[in-house]
């Protein structure tokens, strides 16, 4: 109950703090950022309030050796690998390219859906993919690190305003198209959606409610063995003599079949499908629907395989209380009537 009621408030913090950005971008005004400021107290946002940077990363490096090399230097500096990424050329939605017999894949989005076997990613160009995570991925908080929120939104404009003011509407417009896609992933399921994924020749079926998400995949194949009868022919001779007037025995042989069945054995795999509920806003290494996150993998057999997530998570301070005004009524005073008689 305390996870729920704590993503709850981190649900609402981040509709709250982008509907607040969005109307800074629209009207501008110091009203508008104050608000920001003031809706968001966690230590990542005095950090950076008080920084008054700018960030000024040149897009330099080519994709295929900037992935390669971030996931190569991770285990050694991480901050050197955000570096790398950050410094990356522009890539907004999805791209994979070959370098070395190693097909490398990487894609900016919004989370779907995060279980604990994959997460669902969508692009501000609306394309979903499903990225398969092991123990071996590495999932990154950036939210309090300026290099690393551009390193995932490979946007100096968006890591600027998200550090400095703690307006996440930028981001949330260049990695999800706008900032009502992020929105729209924090609010209640109005409707059951279900989504189909083809992955490595497997196909993956998501249904998600307002309350849980069912992950339907293929299953272990179950061999079933079938007894097959197959006749197989078997040849009787019967010998018969006939005597004639002439001291000669003439012989007549004649061949008869009979049928003898014999039982085989052929084993037929059967499918099956597995069913897995889980609730809808679940996280998974701090990662949930409605995140901002830039994934960094291979692919392998046609399924995407995650090696590097880097995510920013929406604020978990509490919306501010509505105040309801209070209305006294008061009767008037009451005047004085003749009485007659």
């Amino acid at each position: 109950m305390k996870s729920r009621s704590r993503r709850g408030n981190r649900q609402t913090a981040m509709k709250a703090r982008l509907g607040i950005a969005t109307a800074v971008l629209v009207g501008g005004g110091a009203i508008g950022v104050a608000a920001v400021a003031a809706a968001n107290h966690g230590t990542a946002a005095t950090t950076a309030q008080s920084a008054g940077f700018t960030l000024n990363f040149h897009h330099t490096i080519s994709e295929q050796q900037a992935l390669s090399s971030a996931l190569s230097t991770w285990g050694q500096s991480q901050q050197k690998s955000m570096t790398t990424l950050a410094e990356m050329a522009p890539m907004r939605t999805f791209n994979q390219f070959w370098s070395h017999r190693t097909e490398f894949a990487a894609q900016r989005g919004v989370v779907v859906l995060a279980t604990k076997k994959f997460l669902l990613v969508k692009s501000a160009d609306r394309q979903l993919h499903l990225w398969w995570l092991n123990g071996a991925t590495k999932v990154r908080n950036v939210g309090a690190n300026a290099t690393g929120m551009a390193a995932m939104t490979g946007n100096n404009t968006a890591a600027t305003a998200a550090m400095k003011t703690n307006n996440m509407a930028p981001a949330a417009v260049t990695m999800a198209g706008s900032t009502s896609a992020v929105s729209q992933m924090a609010a209640p399921v109005s409707k059951p959606t279900t989504i189909t994924v083809d992955t490595g020749g497997q196909v993956i079926t998501i249904t998600i409610t307002a309350a849980t998400a069912t992950v339907t995949q293929p299953g272990t194949a179950t061999a079933t063995t079938t007894p097959v009868v197959t006749a197989t022919p078997t040849a009787t001779s019967t010998a018969t003599s006939t005597a004639t007037a002439t001291p000669t025995a003439t012989s007549t042989a004649m061949a008869t079949a009979t049928a003898t069945p014999t039982a085989t054995a052929m084993a037929t795999a059967t499918p099956t499908m597995t069913a897995t509920k889980q609730p809808t806003m679940m996280a998974t290494a701090g990662v949930a629907r409605g995140d901002l996150v830039f994934v960094v993998g291979v692919r392998s057999h046609g399924a995407l395989i995650a090696k590097l997530v880097l995510f920013a998570a929406p604020a978990t301070a509490k919306p501010a209380p509505t105040v309801t005004p209070t209305v006294t009524s008061t009767a008037p005073a009451a005047s004085a009537s003749p009485t007659h008689f």
